[in-house]
């Protein structure tokens, strides 16, 4: 706050000072209070609130299109002397923590409500498994359908392998978690767990809030000023635009199946090495790189010069939101524009602004930016391609004298015909490329990743060579 024009070059007396300081303070105090989520009311029984906005979408798209569970997976190795009942105990107190775990979701006077049961206690089932079945176990798991007018929305199970050899199976539905509430709850139930062995409280902190405290904060958000600021923002970053053209090699006909298969495609090290001195060299990032590629594998294979590709993104953006088990998933549409074909250097510059600018505007559910489109099913069609990169995290997971190790399933279903995800650490990188297997036959992905390669090749070597030029054979 600057001095007013008509004391400029007088005294500032005391009273003037003390003035500006308590102005300063309260401007200061209504921003802090401006960015704090206030946390509702809790009185004691079931509890019901206002389903969030992005729940709500979400519902919609279950009831209007019915399919496989949106259930989220994953399964953890144990070996060593598991207690299953202190597991039991562990995840009873993990559902105990976490309100969402706790949810139902009904349709109560025509609005879709958050029931918050007091207290939910559920047995741990327990069955055998050899592992060469564990493909078919996971599926089975996944299919088994998820009522979501009854809590808890999430399930675990635990399958013997032999007395000392285990395999927890963790399922959670979309609508309250994603895969990092997954982390969350592996994490929170190795504590509970470790606490229990030892016959002690555990040493978790409290949680801050909870999910419907920010459902309600988001909902007050969306229904003033930033939501209109949102809906403004997209409505013109997309108007005009036409979904991501599939380079597919299979009529989809009859089938809209979601069945699906996933091919990983490691990148060499020399290639990683110069991807990581080009994001470097132009202050970006790997993201970044692997996007911009991408939308040049898209526009080599279809003519498309004006490419549109969904983008995962997570709204946990502030430290109280960190350690809840729900879901902060969000999409934007990164729109590219290469009809002036741009250099590879351009193009890496031009997609670091688009990212930038899209990922300040990220909390727009999608069935709320609709009907502000051209056509009211816009935004689900250009949600078909996806791209994605993120950084491996090497946690280390504590479970007494238990040996942990996180396994992978595979996927029976993907949510997308097309979806790209770059995976990466200080050491190596690999790209996974899941796919729908009624557009996409396993030789026409495996063509598209070796084409994909030799952009990220080109990039890194041919910074001033124009990405719509086709290069060897492509």
């Amino acid at each position: 706050m600057g001095t007013p024009p008509e004391t400029r070059g007088q005294p500032v007396h005391r009273d003037r000072v003390e003035e500006r300081t308590r102005i300063e303070r309260e401007l200061l105090n209504r921003r802090r209070a401006a960015r704090t989520i206030p946390v509702r009311p809790r009185p004691t029984g079931e509890l019901r609130f206002p389903a969030a906005v992005s729940q709500e979408g979400m519902w919609q798209a279950v009831e209007s299109s019915p399919g496989p569970s949106l259930a989220i997976v994953s399964a953890l190795r144990l070996r060593g002397p598991l207690d299953v009942a202190a597991l039991g105990q562990a995840w009873n107190a993990v559902i105990a923590r976490h309100e969402t775990l706790r949810t139902a979701m009904r349709v109560e006077d025509g609005r879709l409500t958050q029931v918050v049961a007091e207290q939910v206690e559920v047995d741990l089932a327990v069955g055998e498994l050899d592992l060469a079945d564990l493909d078919r176990t996971v599926h089975e798991e996944v299919d088994r359908p998820f009522p979501l007018d009854h809590a808890p929305l999430a399930r675990l199970r635990l399958f013997r392998v032999a007395d000392d050899d285990h395999v927890a199976l963790l399922l959670l539905h979309h609508i309250i978690g994603e895969a990092r509430s997954l982390e969350v709850v592996v994490r929170d139930l190795a504590a509970y767990y470790v606490a229990e062995l030892a016959d002690r409280p555990c040493a978790l902190p409290p949680l801050p809030l909870q999910w419907v405290d920010y459902a309600a904060w988001q909902s007050e958000r969306l229904a003033g000023a930033w939501g209109s600021e949102l809906i403004a923002y997209w409505s013109t970053r997309l108007a005009g635009a036409l979904p991501a053209v599939l380079p597919t090699d299979r009529e989809q006909g009859a089938d809209t199946s979601q069945l699906g298969e996933m091919l990983v495609v490691p990148l060499s090290h020399e290639l990683y090495g110069r991807l990581s001195a080009l994001a470097k060299d132009h202050r970006t990032t790997l993201y970044t790189l692997g996007l911009a590629a991408f939308t040049v594998l898209l526009a080599r294979n279809s003519g498309q010069h004006d490419v549109a590709v969904n983008a995962p993104v997570s709204c946990r953006n502030r430290t109280e939101l960190l350690d809840l088990v729900a879901d902060f998933s969000g999409d934007v549409i990164i729109r590219t524009d290469l009809s002036g074909n741009p250099t590879f250097a351009e193009l890496i510059n031009k997609t670091h602004q688009d990212v930038t600018r899209d990922f300040a505007h990220p909390d727009l559910p999608p069935h709320l930016l609709a009907p502000h489109l051209d056509a009211p099913d816009l935004v689900e069609r250009m949600s078909h391609v996806q791209f994605t990169a993120e950084h491996e995290l090497d946690v280390l997971l504590s479970l007494g004298e238990l040996r942990t190790e996180r396994i992978t399933a595979s996927r029976q279903y993907v949510l997308r015909p097309l979806s790209v995800r770059l995976r990466y650490d200080a050491e190596q990188a690999v790209c996974q490329v899941r796919y729908r297997t009624s557009q996409f036959s396993p030789q026409r992905i495996e063509r598209l990743m070796d084409q994909y390669l030799g952009v990220l090749e080109e990039m890194t070597g041919h910074q001033d060579r124009r990405v719509l030029t086709v290069v060897g054979g492509q």
